[in-house]
């Protein structure tokens, strides 16, 4: 069946447990397959405490529309430009240093599909204001 064929042969509709790494080295080729994933970051990719570690980091202050009612952004503008958000992807928490009011971080995040792109906007709590954090292409 080819590589990950423990995970390919998987049937949901069983719903048992079953061991996707049959030998020692084949965990490998299923974490760099995941690690593929544009949804997927590592920490070591961070360049400071307050980025999101995403494709291009960016960090520019930008204005916000909030949809009350969903509590979700539904708009941003960024360099000029409106965004409509047409789908929110993920959202997370950044919580940083809160034991030391200097440097605390605290975000909310949300990674949102708009005009083809991937854009992460974060409202940070503390200085309350919206930012974008990164842009995927």
């Amino acid at each position: 069946m080819g590589r990950n064929a423990a995970i390919k042969g998987f049937d949901p509709a069983i719903g048992h447990t079953m061991d996707l790494f049959d030998e020692k080295e084949g965990h490998l080729s299923v974490i760099l397959e995941i690690l593929k994933s544009p949804w997927v970051s590592r920490g070591s990719d961070l360049l400071a405490p307050e980025d999101a570690g995403i494709g291009k980091r960016r960090g520019e202050t930008i204005a916000v529309a909030w949809d009350d009612v969903r509590r979700v952004p539904a708009a941003f503008e960024w360099h000029a430009r409106a965004y409509r958000v047409d789908e929110i992807a993920q959202l997370w928490a950044v919580e940083r240093y809160w034991w030391d009011p200097r440097r605390r971080i605290s975000y909310r995040c949300w990674r949102v599909i708009a005009r083809g792109g991937t854009y992460d906007l974060a409202y940070d709590r503390l200085e309350r204001r919206w930012m974008l954090l990164g842009v995927q292409d």
